[in-house]
């Protein structure tokens, strides 16, 4: 993380950076550094540190080392969701839709492949997570097929892929309260977890 506060399109070195800061008047480097760095940097590692959470949690639960929210379907649903809400344009009217609509994505899937597995165990709820993955991502594709303009598909691409490009610190208070309470429900909803192992 220390490295990227240095490189970019401006190479800035430690001393250059603490020299801004110091320094009573705004300069280039303490902007760059604190508009356009620190925030990515910040984003970066929130949704490093929620991923690797949801990870663990569901490594536990599956008792599974290789188990990631993508193996139940999980993450196929909640691509399709921000995909819809890019599709049909919610996403430009409401700055909010494409987190919103990609949450009730997973929690579909997640609700679709626990009603599929019907109780039948790790394995039958891991096929049916498979299942459910391979359909919404045949949707996510055709949507990309049928896009109606090429922003449309970039905007996709670039949901489904992830980036940090143009990131502010205003992407990190809308992701942050989210982050806060998904990691706090996981952590007091510890003990319940690790129970449903035994």
């Amino acid at each position: 993380m220390a490295v990227s506060l240095l490189a970019g399109a401006v190479w800035l070195s430690p001393a250059a950076i603490v020299a801004a800061f110091a320094a009573p008047q705004p300069s280039l480097a303490s902007v760059i550094v604190s508009d356009i760095r620190l925030p990515r940097i910040v984003l970066g590692a929130l949704v490093g540190c929620i991923l690797g959470l949801s990870g663990a949690v569901l490594q536990g639960l599956l008792r599974n080392p290789l188990a990631e929210p993508g193996l139940l379907g999980i993450t196929a649903g909640a691509s399709l969701g921000a995909v819809v809400a890019i599709y049909y344009g919610f996403a430009a009217a409401f700055v909010l839709a494409s987190p919103l609509f990609a949450l009730v994505g997973a929690l579909a899937a997640a609700a679709a492949a626990l009603a599929l597995a019907r109780g039948g165990g790790t394995l039958a709820l891991i096929l049916a997570g498979a299942a459910i993955s391979s359909l919404a991502y045949a949707a996510v594709y055709l949507a990309l097929d049928l896009a109606p303009s090429p922003y449309a598909t970039y905007e996709i691409l670039t949901w489904l892929m992830g980036s940090l490009a143009d990131r502010s610190w205003d992407h990190v208070a809308l992701a942050g309260p989210f982050i806060a309470v998904g990691a706090t429900l996981l952590l007091f909803t510890a003990r319940s977890l690790d129970a449903l192992t035994l």
